[in-house]
């Protein structure tokens, strides 16, 4: 396992692309909450935390474009062939390529935040006392998640297709507001795996209740996608 893990950072840090695109989301999260100034005539606590929740949301957009690149690279010049004969069981080497875009993931949203961390002091000059930070951890925590599954919904249908541009076409429009276009000609548009969890990126004061409903709907997505992903990986033929 640590043999294939060492291999999916050297074939990650070979691919220029890759590394760019990741050194764009992490500069792009503290970007759009600098950027982003929806929320007005309220508490300054209020206004940070509102436009980090909703760069969150809106860099969902960034991380299903890596994501779906990052996997798709395993079907461009054979390298999906390639891989299932250097590593004949391809429970393993699934495994580690999800275990690595995990750590992957964690390391760049902790630097992402750690980015936003720094404007919430330097720049929006916010005190940050153990109560502002329990509730940060409250709210943002339920929105990294939905964040992560996201990103493995990508990777789960660029295996399904093959296709970078296939999983980015699929997702890419219902974060743009094909859902909500949906949602107005069909209720049932609300388990969407974007809409579900939607409520998660607004602000709530600390006294709210946070709906985790929605969580639970979009993991039902994630077991669904990323099981029919492995299961036809699995049973592919490379001859």
């Amino acid at each position: 396992m640590k043999k294939l893990l060492c291999s999916e950072w050297i074939k990650f840090r070979s691919d220029y692309m890759s590394v760019g695109l990741a050194i764009i989301f992490v500069v792009l999260l503290p970007f759009l909450m600098l950027s982003l100034d929806d929320v007005k005539n309220v508490g300054l606590e209020k206004r940070v935390m509102s436009e980090l929740l909703h760069a969150l949301y809106l860099a969902q957009i960034a991380i299903i474009i890596f994501a779906s690149f990052h996997f798709g690279q395993e079907f461009v010049k054979s390298s999906f062939r390639t891989n299932c004969l250097a590593v004949p069981k391809r429970k393993k080497w699934l495994l580690a390529k999800f275990i690595f875009f995990f750590l992957l993931l964690f390391f760049l949203y902790f630097l992402a935040l750690l980015l936003c961390l720094l404007l919430i002091i330097f720049y929006f000059k916010l005190n940050l006392t153990m109560p502002l930070l329990l509730n940060v951890g409250r709210q943002v925590i339920p929105a990294l998640i939905s964040n992560f599954v996201f990103a493995f919904l990508a990777a789960g249908l660029t295996l399904i297709f093959q296709s970078w541009r296939v999983a980015t076409a699929i997702l890419f429009p219902l974060l743009l507001g094909l859902s909500h276009l949906l949602l107005t000609f069909f209720r049932e548009a609300k388990y969407l795996p974007d809409l579900a969890t939607l409520s998660l990126f607004d602000y709530k004061e600390v006294a709210e209740k946070i709906e985790l409903s929605g969580l639970g709907i979009q993991v039902l997505w994630l077991c669904l996608i990323v099981g029919s992903a492995i299961f036809l990986t699995l049973k592919r033929d490379v001859r």
